[in-house]
């Protein structure tokens, strides 16, 4: 197998005078599948000069390369039951196995490779065990160590899934959470459309994440998610097609109050109004696949605030605090991923929000520098911080929650005080509030 074109296999099947049939897999499913390498330092190795060199002396010629220059091989050996009798990945260019070991593995009588074992038992107990212990500590919870004593439950199995077939919008995805995911999802072979505010940036993280995993199929649109205009043009042209996964992740957090061209606070804008602009606009595309998802990344931060609607603009009798702006939209924002759930269920598609700990993220170390220096030794590291928003975008596990706040793989409580307890009323605000300031904007051109 190999991942140039059919054209060029056949050439190389008549030079080499093969009898068998050749498949070739220009998209590398069945190599990201395999867990075969691909990076430029693999394929730069100093080592690579000799095994050309060895490869010449023992006759053997390359004439062309096609396909994904960066790609490593491997071997393997599989019954026509499906049992792997050998398996070799390859770490660099020209690295082969040896041949002896390939003849024994063909051999009738050679032994099956074992599936790799499940998390042990005793991890995952010892994961159950430590949770609830670690569960009120806050600062652990939510940092590094939350994160590896949570991981010890995962299953491994939930992340093992193909996303071929999958078309994801992501925003917020030049660096951080959103690159993060975007680099697990296109690993998993999604086809990613990136929201992204800034072209240059947006085309370096495409260019990296394509790079990265040999997934061709990542694009960018620009939108700045504060502008209701911009919104709208992205949404336009990514309607075209189904959308399988929509993922709000674009977030900031300003140190002064900013306005935008739409007259709203910039934070406001960016995480609640340009987020529910775009859902709704994009709910024909996201109905058409049948089992669509929605995940909006909140933050831990919501837990101290209650959900605000009379002052969401900083107009009035309050002096702006940033802080208390990016809590306050983190509240409505998994308000609204509940009230989109109920929305959005007789289309098929499933919402939830979810929580990412404390990362060490460019956003935290540029917005808030002093928390960063005193919580640095237990930060997560941002692809920590997104496992859960691919968990949610990609396992069938997550297929079963809807209007959920999720952290680390699991529904949490969305209050930890009484006093952060919004209620109908304000509930119905916020969406109504939502409903007017998308109107003039949520019509199709």
């Amino acid at each position: 197998m190999g991942n140039g074109s059919r054209y060029f296999a056949a050439s190389f099947r008549e030079d080499l005078r093969l009898d068998c049939r050749l498949l070739v897999d220009p998209e590398l499913h069945s190599y990201r599948a395999a867990g075969l390498r691909r990076g430029r330092v693999e394929i730069l190795s100093p080592r690579v000069p000799w095994n050309a060199l060895r490869a010449l002396w023992g006759g053997a010629r390359q004439h062309g390369v096609q396909g994904d220059a960066w790609q490593l091989g491997g071997v393997f050996v599989i019954r026509p039951r499906g049992e792997v009798v050998y398996r070799y990945i390859s770490r660099e260019a020209g690295d082969h196995p040896p041949i002896d070991d390939v003849l024994a593995a063909l051999e009738p009588d050679a032994v099956a490779i074992a599936e790799e074992p499940q998390a042990s038992l005793l991890a995952r107990a010892t994961g159950a065990l430590l949770t609830p212990a670690v569960d009120p500590l806050i600062p652990l919870s939510f940092g590094a160590p939350g994160f590896a004593v949570r991981a010890l439950t995962f299953a491994p199995r939930d992340l093992d899934v193909d996303l071929s077939r999958r078309r994801i919008v992501l925003t917020g995805a030049t660096s951080g959470l959103g690159f993060e995911a975007a680099l697990a999802l296109a690993d998993l072979g999604a086809e990613l459309e990136l929201v992204c505010r800034d072209e240059g940036r947006g085309e370096k993280a495409a260019q990296r994440i394509r790079e990265a995993t040999g997934n061709e199929r990542v694009r960018i649109t620009l939108a700045d998610m504060s502008s209701l205009n911009a919104v709208r043009d992205a949404a336009n042209s990514l309607a075209t097609r189904p959308v399988d996964v929509l993922i709000h992740n674009a977030g900031l957090l300003p140190a002064t109050r900013i306005e935008t061209e739409d007259r709203l606070e910039l934070t406001f804008a960016t995480h609640v109004v340009g987020p529910f602009l775009l859902t709704k606009l994009l709910r024909p595309a996201l109905a058409a696949t049948g089992g669509a998802r929605v995940v909006w990344v909140s933050s831990g931060g919501m837990y101290s605030r209650r959900l605000s609607v009379d002052d969401y603009n900083w107009e009035r009798r309050r002096p702006y605090d940033g802080v208390v702006a990016y809590a306050e939209t983190k509240r409505a924002q998994v308000v609204l991923a509940e009230m989109w759930a109920d929305e959005l269920r007789s289309d098929g598609v499933v919402v939830n929000a979810m929580h990412p700990g404390w990362a060490d993220t460019p956003g935290v170390q540029s917005s808030i520098p002093r928390f960063r220096q005193l919580t640095r030794a237990i930060l997560r590291t941002p692809a920590q911080g997104a496992d859960t928003i691919v968990w949610l975008a990609a396992s069938d596990a997550a297929a079963e929650l809807t209007g959920e706040f999720v952290f680390d793989r699991k529904p949490r409580l969305k209050h930890l005080l009484p006093t952060t307890r919004e209620s109908d009323a304000d509930r119905r605000a916020l969406w109504r509030l939502c409903e007017s300031l998308a109107a003039p904007f949520a019509a199709t051109r």
